[in-house]
């Protein structure tokens, strides 16, 4: 369990990365930090993992290679976009769920909301 918490801790620190390198985008620091708020818990959150189940070398090297593909990221934008995508790659591969952690519900696209037949509302509330 000790590599579990290790791996989460790492996840973390390239998460608050990608953060700061999203942050220097002006325009969009309120979204950034809104998503920062969110899901840094949530990744943290996976340190406490069940204890029946282990994680596999598997696991840890699938996280320690999403870590390393965003070591890569130049781009503030293209960080922004992974804010929202890390947390999740993270979650799959530890088997937990970054979004109930965050206190994330899904919800219609504002525009989409009173749209009973939006694919978007039927993807994200799953009432279809």
């Amino acid at each position: 369990m000790h590599e579990h918490t290790g791996v989460v801790e790492r996840a973390a620190e390239a998460y608050r990365a990608l953060a700061d390198l999203a942050e220097t985008v002006e325009d969009e620091w309120q979204y950034v930090t809104d998503l920062v708020d969110a899901y840094l818990p949530s990744i943290q959150a996976l340190a406490e993992p069940d204890p029946g189940l282990p994680v596999s070398a598997e696991a840890v090297a699938a996280v320690d290679e999403v870590i390393a593909e965003m070591a890569l990221i130049t781009d503030p934008h293209k960080a922004i976009d992974w804010l929202s995508t890390f947390p999740h790659i993270v979650a799959l591969a530890l088997g937990g769920n970054v979004d109930a952690a965050a206190g994330v519900q899904a919800a219609a696209a504002p525009d989409e909301a009173d749209n009973e037949d939006s694919p978007f509302r039927m993807l994200m509330q799953g009432d279809r």
